[in-house]
C-alpha cells in the first residue's frame, strides 16, 4: 500500500480515536516530593507509563461464577466493601467489572471469614469533590475497605478524611508521589492508604531500566525524549535527569507535545538532527496513532521505546494498518507467565467481557484478593490488624507479587510488580523485557536506513 494511502487511512483513524474519547489518566499527578521512596530493586530492570480507554458502555457482570462444589457456601454474615471509581469513564466501568469478578469468585469460594462480600459502588465522576463525598458516604455506610480510586486528584481530595473515618483504601491507580510523601511524613494520620500499583517515580525508574540496558547492549549514549506536555510527566523528567547521568546517557533533546498533536513530522526531524541513537516516548491520550503514523511515513531509523494509552492495546497494530511495526511498548499487566494466576484471569475476563483486561483493570482485580488475604491472615476485619497484615505479607496476584513499601505502595522489582515491554512484530506483541518472561527463540527488530528506506534487521534476543 502506498504511504499516501496509509496516511489518509490513519488520519481517519485518529479522528475516530478522538471521538472514542481521551482519558487523561494520571495527568494531575503532582511533582515528586522530597522524601518519596523510589521502589527499584534490580540489577537489570525495566518500565513506565499508563492511562487507558475502554468500551463506551457500562459493564455489568451477570454471568455467575460456578462454585468449586455443588454445595452453596454457608455464610455467617455479610461484610460491605466499597468501590470508588469514575464510572462516567470506560476505565471506571472496566475496573468495576474486575472488582465484581473478584468478589464473585471469593464469595463462591466461601467469602471472607465466612462472610459474604457485598459491593457498594460509588461514581466519582472523575471529580475530587465527588471522590471525597463518596468516601464519606461509603464510610458512613459501614464498608470495611474501598477499592479503585483511579485519579491522583481524587486520592488527594480524600487523604485528610482518612483519620476521621479510618476506612482502608486500596487504590489501583493514583500514582502521585505526593500521596506517598504524606504516608511517610505522618504515618498515623495516613496509614489507611495503600496502593496496589506503583507510584510515578517507580514508573520512571522502570522505563530507565530498559533504556539503560539498551545503552549497554548496543553502546548507545544519546537518547531523545518525546513526552506529553502534562503534569503527570514531571516525575519522569526529574528522575530521568538523575538516572541519565548515572548511566552515562545524554538526553540530547526533550520535546513536549500537546495531547491534541496532529503531526510528529517536525518532532522527528528535530530528533534526527539531535544525533539521538534511540527514542523514548510517553503519552496518555490519542497521540499514539499520530506517532505511529509519522514514525512509519518518516521512515525513522531509530528504535522507539516507550508507552502510551492505545499502543498497548491488542488491536493497535491493525488500527494503524501496520504502522506500529517495530515500536516497543510498555504494558502493566499482560498475557504472559507473570504468575500462576495471570493467564487464568486474562482468559476469564476476556471471555466474560469480550475485551482483554488492560492497565489498572489487573490491579483492581488483585486489590480485592490482597485485602481478602490480609483479613484472613489477621483473622479479623479490625482495621489496625488488617493494616499490619498488609504491611508484613506478600500477596501473589495476576500482575505480579505485591509487597508494600513504607509509603504503602507496591514495590517495583522483577520478582514483585513489574511491567512488560513488547515489540510490535507483524501484528504480534512479542515480549522483549524483562528477560524472565521472554520466550526462547525471540528476535528483536532493529531499524536501519538503506538509501532512505527503513528496514528491520532481526537479531537474537536476549
Amino acid at each position: 500500500m502506498k504511504p499516501q494511502i496509509i496516511q489518509a487511512v490513519l488520519i481517519v483513524l485518529i479522528v475516530v480515536a478522538g471521538i472514542v474519547g481521551y482519558f487523561v489518566g494520571q495527568q494531575v499527578a503532582t511533582p515528586t516530593v522530597p522524601g518519596v521512596e523510589i521502589t527499584r530493586y534490580m540489577t537489570i530492570t525495566l518500565r513506565e507509563t499508563l492511562t487507558l480507554p475502554g468500551p463506551t458502555t457500562t459493564i455489568v457482570l451477570t454471568t455467575p461464577v460456578t462454585p468449586p462444589t455443588t454445595t452453596p457456601p454457608q455464610f455467617v454474615g455479610t461484610v460491605k466493601v466499597g468501590a470508588l471509581l469514575p464510572l462516567n469513564l470506560p476505565i471506571g466501568t472496566m475496573m468495576l467489572a474486575a472488582i465484581q469478578l473478584a468478589i464473585e469468585e471469593i464469595n463462591a469460594a466461601g467469602g471472607v471469614l465466612n462472610h459474604k462480600v457485598e459491593l457498594v459502588p460509588y461514581d466519582t465522576q472523575w471529580s475530587g469533590d465527588k471522590a471525597a463525598e463518596g468516601y464519606r458516604k461509603l464510610a458512613e455506610d459501614g464498608v470495611k475497605v474501598i477499592f479503585g480510586v483511579f485519579g491522583s486528584h481524587e486520592a488527594l481530595a480524600i487523604m485528610d478524611l482518612l483519620p476521621l473515618y479510618e476506612v482502608l483504601i486500596i487504590a489501583s491507580g493514583a500514582v502521585s508521589d505526593a500521596i506517598d510523601a504524606k504516608v511517610l511524613e505522618n504515618y498515623e494520620y495516613y496509614k489507611y492508604w495503600f496502593r496496589a500499583y506503583v507510584n510515578a517515580t517507580s514508573q520512571a525508574a522502570a522505563t530507565w531500566d530498559l533504556l539503560a540496558y539498551l545503552s549497554r547492549r548496543f553502546g548507545w549514549t544519546k537518547v531523545a525524549w518525546i513526552y506529553e506536555d502534562l503534569p503527570w510527566v514531571i516525575p519522569h523528567a526529574l528522575y530521568g535527569q538523575e538516572r541519565s547521568k548515572k548511566e552515562g546517557i545524554e538526553v540530547v533533546t526533550a520535546i513536549g507535545v500537546p495531547a491534541d498533536i496532529t503531526s510528529f513530522t517536525d518532532v522527528f526531524a528535530r530528533v534526527m538532527a539531535s544525533g539521538a541513537q534511540y527514542i523514548t516516548w510517553q503519552f496518555s491520550g490519542t497521540e499514539d496513532y499520530v506517532y505511529a503514523r509519522d514514525y512509519f511515513l518518516g521512515q525513522v531509523p531509530l528504535l522507539a521505546v516507550g508507552g502510551g494509552t492505545y499502543a498497548m492495546l491488542n488491536i493497535f497494530y491493525n488500527q494503524t494498518m501496520g504502522a506500529a511495526e517495530g515500536l516497543i511498548c510498555i504494558s502493566w499487566g499482560f498475557p504472559a507467565p507473570i504468575t500462576p494466576r495471570t493467564m487464568e484471569f486474562y482468559e476469564k475476563y476476556s471471555k466474560l467481557l469480550g475485551t482483554e483486561p488492560l492497565f489498572t483493570t489487573w490491579y483492581a482485580y488483585d486489590s480485592v484478593y490482597v485485602w481478602a488475604e490480609a483479613v484472613k491472615k489477621a483473622g479479623t476485619f479490625e482495621t489496625d490488624k488488617v493494616i499490619k497484615a498488609l504491611e508484613t505479607s506478600t500477596f501473589v496476584g495476576t500482575a505480579g507479587i505485591y509487597e508494600f513499601t513504607r509509603s504503602h505502595t507496591a514495590k517495583l522489582a522483577p520478582d514483585r510488580i513489574y511491567p512488560i515491554y513488547f515489540q510490535w512484530q507483524q501484528g504480534r506483541r512479542v515480549v522483549v523485557w524483562p528477560f524472565r518472561v521472554v520466550e526462547q527463540g525471540t528476535r528483536l527488530l532493529l531499524p536501519k536506513s538503506v538509501d532512505g528506506t527503513r528496514v528491520w534487521v532481526e537479531i537474537p534476543w536476549p
